[in-house]
């Protein structure tokens, strides 16, 4: 059966073991399989345009999507998909994304959602040899989402702020507060904090860390990761991980909670609630949650979530850890996460077993039929 690539771009292939899949087996009746990239600003694929043009002809199609489904401003894109998924009330659509936990947050009767796990890069992401450990912590951010920007200035209102290494840009924030749309007031508190943060960013008085920018479109993840990030992880033993959404009520898995997994970091993470959760349930990763205070998982609250994550892993933050020493007393658990995520991205046979099993769930939750060739 042919697989039809709407779009993609370097460095992150499309799913090899998805493909062998339905070469593998029959089915009852007609599949339409797509792989895309999704973006909606006019470069790669999105629901705007280039899907509308899509003339599906069988009752089941199937979309392999890299990267987030979100709107022109950054939402998850849930009013879009629900639209397009009602607008061809003949199919019943098969998604497979990194979002995670979404199908409990979808009540569209014709859609299905779940992940699967792609060859994500061409080239293989190097364990992090570490060196010369310090208390410092290290806190990546390639973009200005409004998210990033909060949790940065969060950061640099407290005392212990020089102990981060922190990377940003200056460029203006992508989205303006009023269009995210799961957003709430944000609490005074919090907006003083953010506000005493950010007289210390626009003082630049903080450790800056200069990053050779990475273009999406031109580079490939795991060169980036291996080129200009390792030499930064390899004298930190925590990580804060931004992730690529926030305002949302399911997260999104993305490069950077992998990078952070090959880096051999403690994580704390601002991404949407249940991340540690998901990640723990898709990979079997160990999230080091007798260490790391991961109860802010959980919290809905955005700006609640982002304040808990720090404050409850203030120790770890502050200096007053000895993290060279947590650091080597936990290494084989941070090389068993590295092997677990080797099988799920490297071994064909691992993955090939894993997706296998997602796709005919998926099948089966529409009523489609298939044995083996």
């Amino acid at each position: 059966m042919e697989i039809q690539t709407l779009s993609t771009f370097p460095g992150v292939p499309f799913n090899d073991t998805f493909e062998e899949f339905f070469n593998a087996y029959k089915f009852d009746e007609d599949i339409e399989c797509y792989q895309l990239v999704f973006c909606p600003y006019g470069r790669k694929t999105c629901f705007y345009d280039d899907l509308y043009k899509v003339k599906f002809k069988s009752r089941i199609v199937i979309l392999n999507i890299v990267d987030s489904i979100i709107d022109r401003y950054d939402n998850f894109a849930l009013e879009e998909l629900t639209q397009f998924c009602a607008n061809n009330p003949e199919q019943n659509f098969i998604i497979f994304s990194f979002h995670l936990d979404l199908q409990n947050q979808l009540k569209v009767p014709n859609l299905y959602h779940d992940t699967i796990i792609s060859a994500y890069t061409l080239t293989q992401m190097q364990r992090c040899e570490k060196k010369d450990i310090t208390n410092n912590w290290v806190f990546l951010n390639r973009n200005s989402k409004l998210h990033k920007a909060m949790a940065i200035c969060y950061l640099l209102s407290k005392d212990y702020y020089s102990n981060g290494y922190i990377s940003t840009t200056d460029k203006g924030i992508l989205s303006k507060y009023h269009q995210y749309k799961n957003i709430s007031k944000m609490p005074v508190e919090f907006k003083n904090s953010i506000a005493d943060g950010f007289e210390r960013f626009k003082s630049k008085e903080f450790n800056l860390l200069q990053i050779a920018e990475f273009l999406k479109d031109d580079d490939r993840v795991a060169d980036n990761y291996n080129r200009n990030l390792l030499p930064i992880y390899r004298n930190v033993a925590l990580e804060v991980i931004s992730g690529t959404m926030f305002f949302e009520n399911t997260p999104l898995l993305s490069e950077k909670e992998i990078q952070n997994i090959y880096a051999q970091n403690f994580p704390i993470y601002f991404n949407a609630p249940g991340i540690v959760k998901e990640m723990k349930k898709l990979f079997d990763l160990d999230m080091f949650e007798d260490i790391i205070d991961h109860s802010y998982d959980q919290i809905e609250n955005h700006f609640e979530r982002l304040a808990a994550a720090v404050d409850r892993n203030e120790k770890l933050l502050n200096g007053s850890t000895n993290m060279k020493e947590l650091w080597y007393d936990n290494q084989k658990r941070f090389e068993d996460n590295c092997d677990k995520l080797d099988a799920a991205f490297y071994d064909k046979t691992y993955r090939s077993a894993f997706n296998e099993e997602k796709i005919k769930k998926a099948l089966t939750h529409f009523n489609v039929t298939f044995v083996k060739n």
